[in-house]
């Protein structure tokens, strides 16, 4: 009863207020909302079977000691190999193009010399961090129907005071990658999952977030705490060969329920859907964790720092009508926990 008594205001408002969902269109950059704080962000989560994760983010930012509000570019660049530590590298430069080339206002990102980026290619020219990734099938965007790139959370996200835009451009998506980092030298198949952002002050209080891609899966779950409220939702989607299951958006504790150990590397879910029941759990060395304060710290003067792993085992069990259908075991997945789920021990 109380999750309904909290809900009912956001009807209300909902009801009342024009709301402009995201769209798949909205991969391309944005003009600042603000001239104080601005963060956009594309995040490119990589997955090669048998060999590792590829984290590559890139964003524009504006942070309050600018003395000219003009964007800069930050690049996150990191790789996970299946056994081994984590390197990555962390880049801010002055520079950033937005406009795309061919005067479209399709999706275009460059800093010279270090990374081009556009809705069919990135290429990343870094020292000791050379990267390739091109499309090689079909996109599976996050909802079916007129709007595959509404946010996963829904219209929640577009309501007044929550702040922030956020939606998944692919779930999955096959691709051909190489990788050179002076070395060694990588280069075959694999499957990315593209989420996109963009916001002038922090959207949540803390959020948790696991996604992973394999021959026999692609799948992103996450829950958040909206704005300054205690609500907690959970929303997500699971691809295999035999099932396509859209979570959409639910309560903590009443169709979800879930456990959560950061220090422990530790987060069980549990999701359920007219007829089905999927339980997750994933499980980090917390050794494996390394910490990020950009943008929330850095630019918003927040507290919600992240830890991050690409080291997770994740292990599904789905069950339709009581009857356990398959169970599918990722041996390297994503696996996020930020503000007050974070892991103080981490920072």
């Amino acid at each position: 009863m109380r999750h309904l008594s909290l809900l009912l205001p956001l009807l209300i408002i909902l009801f009342s207020t024009t709301i402009k969902a995201t769209t798949l269109d909205d991969l391309k950059a944005h003009s600042p909302s603000s001239q104080n704080t601005w963060a956009e962000q594309w995040f490119y989560n990589v997955a090669v079977p048998d060999v590792g994760y590829f984290k590559i983010s890139f964003q524009t930012y504006i942070a309050p000691d600018f003395e000219n509000p003009e964007p800069k570019a930050y690049i996150h660049l990191a790789f996970t190999p299946i056994e081994g530590s984590t390197t990555k590298y962390d880049l801010f430069l002055d520079e950033v193009i937005l406009a795309h080339p061919d005067g479209s206002d399709e999706f275009y990102y460059e800093v010279p010399g270090v990374i081009i980026a556009d809705k069919n290619n990135i290429d990343i020219n870094h020292e000791n961090f050379q990267f390739s990734l091109n499309w090689n099938g079909e996109h599976h965007h996050y909802w079916h129907g007129l709007n595959p790139g509404q946010t996963p959370f829904g219209i929640i996200p577009e309501l007044p005071g929550v702040g922030g835009k956020w939606f998944l451009y692919t779930v999955g998506t096959p691709i051909e990658y190489s990788f050179d980092d002076g070395n060694q030298f990588l280069s075959g198949s694999g499957y990315a999952q593209v989420d996109k952002g963009w916001y002038d002050k922090e959207s949540s209080s803390g959020m948790m977030y696991t996604m992973g891609l394999s021959d026999e899966l692609y799948y992103m779950f996450t829950g958040a705490v909206f704005g300054d409220s205690t609500i907690e939702m959970w929303a997500g989607r699971y691809i295999s060969e035999k099932y396509d299951l859209i979570f959409h958006p639910a309560f903590n504790n009443l169709s979800v329920k879930r456990e959560i150990d950061a220090c422990s590397g530790h987060l069980k879910v549990e999701l359920n859907k007219i007829g089905y029941k999927l339980i997750m759990e994933a499980n980090a060395d917390i050794h494996s964790f390394y910490p990020l304060n950009f943008p929330s710290v850095i630019i918003f003067g927040g507290e919600q720092r992240y830890m991050k792993t690409m080291q997770a085992n994740v292990n599904f069990d789905l069950y339709h009508l009581g009857q356990l259908k398959e169970n599918i075991h990722l041996p390297q997945a994503l696996l996020e926990f930020s503000g007050p789920f974070a892991c103080d021990d981490i920072f």
